[in-house]
């Protein structure tokens, strides 16, 4: 060998390996980007979860149809009308506490259904309201029918009078 070449070998030998490349950064940033928009998407989502869960849905009532079968019984009653007003009271008070009671059970607001405009169809509390306040489906037919014969009782009399 001659000088020359082994120079070249000693310059070559002397001269470090060529370094192992390191990722670059960019990837890394983006890694912990992308995970860090993962769990803020996550957290997001059970927020938005817990909160449909907490508010309040939205139910129905047909309170015309409450107090008309609250008067109807009433009047099936036959009461004179100071005892017609002590009912009444006692009546808006019991129908009151019931409303509230029954708010309370569906986790809901209560809605009067006649001012209601909606393309869904919500949930109608009327029959469960009836049914605390007593007014079971056989004690309103009753009470119709005890009414109707009121009625009649009194076209005859009238009738009677102007003969």
């Amino acid at each position: 060998m001659t000088k020359s070449s082994t120079n070249n070998m000693k310059s070559e030998s002397a001269c470090p390996p060529p370094a192992v490349r390191l990722p670059s950064l960019l990837p890394k940033i983006l890694a912990v980007a992308v995970l860090v928009l993962a769990a803020l998407a996550a957290a997001a989502f059970f927020m938005l979860q817990k909160q449909m869960k907490e508010a309040p849905a939205f139910a129905v009532l047909n309170l015309n149809k409450v107090v008309q079968v609250n008067e109807t019984i009433l009047a099936s009653k036959g009461l004179k009308p100071e005892e017609l007003t002590v009912e009444a009271k006692i009546f808006a008070r019991r129908m009151k506490t019931e409303i509230e009671n029954l708010q309370k059970e569906c986790n809901c607001t209560l809605l009067v259904s006649s001012a209601v405009i909606s393309p869904t169809k919500l949930p109608d509390y009327t029959e469960p309201l009836l049914q605390k306040l007593g007014f079971t489906p056989d004690k309103i037919a009753k009470s119709e029918i005890l009414v109707a014969e009121r009625m009649k009782a009194l076209q005859s009399d009238f009738s009677k009078a102007f003969k």
